[in-house]
């Protein structure tokens, strides 16, 4: 990686990091809500048995449906990891072959640098190469009975310095490729679930175009965005389960960003998963079979 490289990513971990972590509400509050929701358990557990109906017997039909429920999920996963070469080959095949760029037009082959963040997914192995940067990429987060929500991201920087000695606007789109599998499982709540609150899980999967202005960290535009897959669960009694595979090959246009003359700036082409979650799990497998995450190429419109 060269020098102009790495100041991009130093760039962006230092951007990041000064953005913070988003918490729905604070953790006192989390603390009492979760204890409340124990006590409202108990209390539950004891008028049954009152009644003369058994807690525990019905809590381990709960959990014997939850297994057999999340076996066949996990054979859902299983076909579409099977069927990941077929949707491979047929991504590819959408990918138009690349034709000379107008004047106006620049055509970048292969992209900068490519990362996850902390708590936003794992990097399993990538590559970069002319029209031909890619990465495989797993995402898995959970939560208890306190919500829990974040992100996953999966990022592609691409750095391009503005050659003109006069300002310009640049219209940064993208070719994206999505092969990958996303499943969201909320537990089983036995009796539980007839007193009190369920479990659930939900995520959406988005892809995002953000342009970063390298003379100001704090200036940043998101040039494209748009929903790819999404699923939801609720727990219930028994527990659920949802998935959805996805399989995308588009270009992503891009609305315009000022650039000053001789001013750089960084193209993060991103698979963002926003995701939350109560008693649940929500997983991105971008890793198995053939599934990965590719951006061949871009294109640079400047005006």
């Amino acid at each position: 990686m060269d020098t102009d490289s790495r100041e991009a990513e130093a760039f962006i971990e230092a951007a990041v990091g000064r953005a913070g972590s988003w918490r729905s509400e604070d953790p006192e509050t989390a603390r009492a809500r979760t204890e409340a929701a124990r006590e409202d358990r108990e209390l539950a557990r004891r008028e049954l048995l009152a009644g003369g109906l058994d807690p525990e017997r019905l809590d381990a039909l709960a959990a014997e449906r939850a297994k057999a429920r999340r076996a066949r999920a996990e054979q859902a996963h299983g076909r579409a990891v099977a069927a990941s070469s077929a949707a491979a080959r047929r991504l590819a095949g959408l990918t138009p072959v690349l034709l000379p760029a107008e004047p106006m037009n620049v055509i970048i082959d292969r992209v900068t640098f490519i990362r996850s963040f902390a708590d936003a997914g794992v990097v399993v192995a990538s590559d970069i190469g002319s029209l031909d940067s890619w990465a495989r990429y797993r995402l898995g987060s959970s939560a208890t009975a306190v919500t829990g929500s974040g992100t996953g991201r999966l990022s592609f920087f691409t750095l391009w310095r503005n050659p003109r000695n006069v300002p310009v606007v640049v219209a940064a789109g993208a070719r994206l490729v999505v092969n990958a599998h996303l499943a969201v499982d909320a537990d089983w709540n036995g009796v539980a679930a007839w007193f009190i609150g369920g479990s659930e899980a939900r995520a959406t999967v988005r892809a995002r175009t953000t342009v970063w202005a390298m003379w100001d960290s704090t200036v940043r535009s998101i040039v494209h965005d748009r929903i790819l897959g999404d699923a939801g669960a609720t727990g219930g009694f028994f527990g659920g389960d949802d998935s959805a595979s996805i399989a995308f090959n588009e270009f992503l246009s891009a609305s315009g960003f000022a650039v000053p003359a001789q001013a750089s700036i960084l193209i993060e082409v991103e698979l963002l998963t926003e995701w939350v979650a109560t008693s649940g799990s929500v997983h991105l497998d971008a890793e198995s079979g053939s599934f990965r995450v590719a951006v061949p190429h871009l294109i640079l419109t400047v005006t």
